[in-house]
């Protein structure tokens, strides 16, 4: 398609990378791709997956570790009504990857840190969409879209960053909560 409709920046991404391979990911770096993953499919799906692909696949969901690994760009997203928009729910699977139900850590080789987490649901995000001249990150000349936490999340233990209060939300630079 580069070939017939040539773009400078065409950000092809894989959107709901679920149950992938090593393999996958690796292809996917040499092509140039990025990956839009929703974390809940491990949290709430790898504990009732097991059963019908096996535990070792069901954990493997959003394999977010070895796209990190590859350097590749990773974002999050909830996929609502999918599951919640709760983006620091978003980081604490992320970091953590325990099952809902069984609350078993679930591929620990996947996990990534509170910091690249943090990254996947801002600047990352943000490049997914095309929108990172705009938001996902403070700087001169873009939006003033931020919100205010009760704690840094790189500070808690990692099994609280989804407790933390947001105490504002900012957009464009108004106090809108």
């Amino acid at each position: 398609l580069q070939a017939e409709k040539p773009r400078f920046d065409h950000r092809f991404t894989i959107e709901h990378y679920g149950i992938s391979t090593l393999a996958q990911a690796r292809r996917l770096k040499a092509l140039g791709g990025i990956v839009s993953t929703n974390p809940y499919y491990l949290y709430a799906r790898s504990d009732l997956n097991a059963g019908q692909i096996g535990t070792d696949r069901a954990s493997l969901a959003s394999r977010i570790g070895t796209l990190v690994a590859e350097d590749i760009v990773v974002s999050l997203h909830a996929d609502t009504p999918v599951a919640p928009p709760r983006p620091l729910e978003e980081v604490w699977i992320a970091v953590n990857r325990v099952g809902a139900l069984s609350g078993a850590v679930r591929g620990p080789g996947e996990r990534v840190s509170v910091d690249k987490a943090l990254r996947m649901i801002t600047v990352d995000a943000a490049y997914t969409l095309g929108v990172d001249d705009q938001v996902g990150s403070i700087e001169t000349g873009k939006l003033a879209d931020f919100t205010v936490l009760d704690a840094d999340p790189r500070e808690v233990d990692p099994m609280a960053i989804k407790d933390i209060p947001v105490l504002d939300t900012i957009i464009g630079a108004r106090v809108i909560m």
